[in-house]
């Protein structure tokens, strides 16, 4: 297998789908109370400790907020080793219109799909950062607990690999899985398209690759179903910046209770 090549998002790219990252001053309609602290100023702080973007991405915004919106960064460090193929990342979620603290997020990026995963608090609490104060002993102290965190996070991975699901196990996932998403269960969805593999290194019945194919299919979509009338639907990439991480720490928390 030809090993992936990813390098670091630029400054130009960044700002092309994720604007509001590179906010001056916030939205007028937050409080007095509001201090702004620039999303920039802990990007640069996280790059002083080794830490690159190498993700971007912000909420959509009709209200002509676009600027100041919700914005997400995943970060990366080379010297954090990777382990068989996985990455240990930081999520980086803020806004600028007086909505949201920083939240910081563990992570992991698994480089043959490109999926990026996202660690329920039970495992690694989320940072928050009021937009009230700020030092860079604060950086210093998240990517520190991320760094001696890698060692739990990636015990869950190998409990996941070391699990086999059964049949019914696995199609029992897929169903408590589909509710993550959508509260009415979507019944009309093919559970033999939601367990099949998209590719060769997830065969198999470990549940390290059945939350993996299920996590896919879950976040981006792509899974074709008919309705009663008998239509044809393909599901939409799941693309709401908080629905996205709440569905991915809901899928990691229902994958740790089906290890034995």
């Amino acid at each position: 297998m030809v090993e992936k090549i990813i390098e670091p998002l630029t400054k130009t790219y960044i700002e092309s789908v994720a604007p509001s990252v590179y906010a001056t001053s916030p939205s007028t309609n937050v409080s007095d109370k509001y201090s702004f602290i620039p999303t920039t100023q802990i990007m640069n702080d996280l790059g002083q400790e080794g830490w690159q973007v190498y993700d971007a991405s912000q909420r959509n915004s009709r209200t002509g907020q676009g600027m100041f919106t919700k914005h997400m960064l995943r970060f990366r460090n080379n010297e954090v080793p990777m382990v068989d193929g996985i990455v240990p990342e930081i999520v980086l979620t803020n806004s600028h219109d007086g909505r949201n603290a920083f939240n910081l997020h563990a992570g992991l990026f698994r480089l043959v799909c490109s999926n990026g995963l996202v660690i329920a608090d039970q495992t690694f609490e989320k940072v928050k950062i009021k937009h009230q104060w700020y030092n860079l002993q604060d950086v210093q102290q998240i990517t520190d607990k991320v760094v001696t965190s890698i060692p739990k996070i990636m015990g869950c991975v190998d409990d996941f690999k070391n699990t086999q699901l059964t049949e019914a196990a696995k199609k029992d996932f897929a169903k408590k899985a589909i509710l993550t998403r959508w509260k009415d269960g979507q019944d009309y969805l093919p559970l033999s398209e939601i367990l099949k593999p998209t590719r060769g290194e997830d065969q198999g019945n470990k549940l390290w690759e059945v939350f993996n194919i299920i996590q896919e299919k879950i976040i981006r979509g792509g899974i074709t179903y008919y309705l009663a009338s008998g239509r044809q639907q393909t599901v939409r990439e799941l693309t709401n910046i908080d629905q996205r991480l709440n569905v991915n720490k809901k899928l990691w928390t229902l994958a740790e209770e089906y290890v034995s």
